[in-house]
């Protein structure tokens, strides 16, 4: 009994020691790598971007994309990817986060955007510059005695001041020659500016015996942009509230609403300068140097519409005075009848062109070079209003 005794001892004793080996034994280096594979470094650099502080240049893209490929997806800011933490739950939350993403908006060096905070004239101005993608201006005379070169958003000022054609001039500023870039742009303000860069308040002109809306009466200045950004869904109520100052969110809302709707497309001719304007809008398309009426031959002035649109035609008249036979006049788009028309002109020296007109110009149509009256007539569409004038319509540096 006594030797049992001994070795059952030895038998526990073994057992304990054996257990304490397993308990206290190091993990195995698979298990290790396995552990910190779980948890790779990119997320954590993701989770506190640092585009917050500059949401216009995102460094946090830049870093994951180095990390892994799947990374990029941060590229579209999310509710949950700190962009802006001042918008969350905002009604204009998903319109900033798009606005940013399209590189039109960026907040304060803090990280937010503040957008119940009031829209400045300079910053609306550079929002509707970039919207546009207009080019800006640095003239050497600036247009407004109130904003120098050296301000920060002279060239987007000067853009507005002088985008398009003079027609379409968008900032006309103050009866004092002032553009007040530090006062808050009101909602009126900022919706015309809209409908005059997209063409709308000319193209939806309206005679309606009552407004559609509780505070803007008919006789209110800007009734017919704001009726016009109305019907293309920019205002989206009956109460616009046109006197207040734009909020921030509000602004992102309208160009949201507005960035990628359609511009009115015109063509402006100015006799004086033989010169060609194709619009979208506000923005000028296309510039062709023209040839038109010479001597007792005029071209008519006045607003007219594409009546029809020709590949090549024969034209012939003269009225028994100066008779001609044109075969195949090219890219023809009529605007009075089949009389008078905007075409390729191939039987004329492309010199002529864009100079007086007195002696060597057409028998009252508008001549184009034939490869530029192709891009013309693939741009326009039945209907696309024309104006013909003697007014000068170029900028002009220093005006």
């Amino acid at each position: 009994m006594k030797v049992q005794d001994v070795s059952g001892k030895s038998f526990f004793k073994a057992i304990m020691i054996l257990l304490a080996l397993i308990i206290f034994l190091p993990p195995s280096p698979l298990r290790a790598q396995t552990e910190t594979s779980s948890t790779p470094t990119w997320t954590q650099i993701s989770s506190t971007p640092t585009s917050t502080e500059t949401p216009t240049t995102p460094t946090t893209t830049e870093t994951l994309t180095t990390t892994t490929p799947t990374s990029t997806k941060t590229t579209t800011p999310s509710s949950n990817n700190g962009l802006f933490p001042d918008i969350v739950g905002h009604p204009a939350e998903q319109a900033i986060r798009h606005l940013w993403v399209r590189g039109l908006i960026s907040g304060f060096p803090d990280g937010t955007f503040r957008p119940d905070d009031f829209l400045t004239r300079a910053e609306f101005a550079k929002l509707l510059i970039l919207s546009l993608g207009a080019q800006t201006l640095t003239p050497t005379l600036p247009s407004f005695s109130d904003v120098l070169p050296s301000y920060w958003a002279f060239p987007y000022i000067e853009a507005g001041r002088h985008l398009g054609i003079r027609p379409f001039f968008l900032f006309q500023g103050f009866p004092d020659g002032t553009f007040r870039p530090k006062a808050y742009i009101t909602i009126a303000e900022a919706l015309t500016l809209i409908a005059r860069s997209k063409g709308w308040e000319d193209a939806l002109r309206t005679t309606t015996p009552s407004s559609p809306f509780e505070d803007v009466p008919i006789n209110h200045w800007a009734f017919q942009e704001i009726y016009s950004c109305l019907a293309y869904g920019v205002v989206q109520s009956d109460k616009v509230f046109p006197d207040d100052p734009l909020p921030r969110g509000q602004a992102a809302l309208y160009f949201f609403r507005a960035i990628d709707q359609p511009a009115i497309k015109s063509i402006y001719i100015s006799l004086s300068e033989q010169r060609l304007y194709a619009l979208e809008g506000a923005r000028i398309v296309y510039e062709f140097p023209t040839l038109t009426g010479k001597q007792g031959w005029p071209t008519p002035t006045g607003i007219f519409y594409v009546l029809e649109k020709v590949e090549a035609v024969d034209m012939q008249g003269g009225l028994g005075m100066e008779e001609y036979y044109v075969p195949g006049v090219p890219w023809v788009l009529f605007f009075i009848s089949r009389v008078y028309a905007i075409h390729g002109n191939y039987w004329k020296p492309e010199r002529y062109f864009g100079n007086d007109p007195t002696f060597t110009g057409s028998h009252g149509c508008v001549g184009l070079i034939p490869d530029q009256a192709r891009l013309l007539y693939d741009w326009t569409s039945v209907g696309t209003k024309i104006i013909i004038t003697w007014d000068y319509l170029r900028y002009s540096p220093g005006e």
